[in-house]
């Protein structure tokens, strides 16, 4: 049910506030990655002895992080 409510509103929008809702979640989006890439590139420079560990670590948080975002903006890909 609660689908097809997103669904339904999805149809109800302009074109323009269609645009609107994708321009913000492409925003977060891009945020999300420009955010992690910062991490990985502070980890890679801290030399640290479990560096691959750490970088797996921030590429989970990084696809939950996407996720929320995904389910925040009822998206499905």
């Amino acid at each position: 049910m609660d689908q097809d409510m997103e669904n339904k509103e999805m149809e109800e929008l302009s074109e323009e506030e269609l645009q609107e809702f994708m321009a913000s979640y492409k925003k977060e989006l891009a945020h999300i990655y420009k955010m992690a890439s910062a991490r990985k590139a502070f980890l890679a420079r801290s030399h640290m002895p479990n560096l691959k560990a750490a970088l797996l670590q921030c590429d989970q948080d990084m696809r939950k992080d996407i996720e929320e975002l995904k389910h925040k903006y009822g998206i499905h890909y």
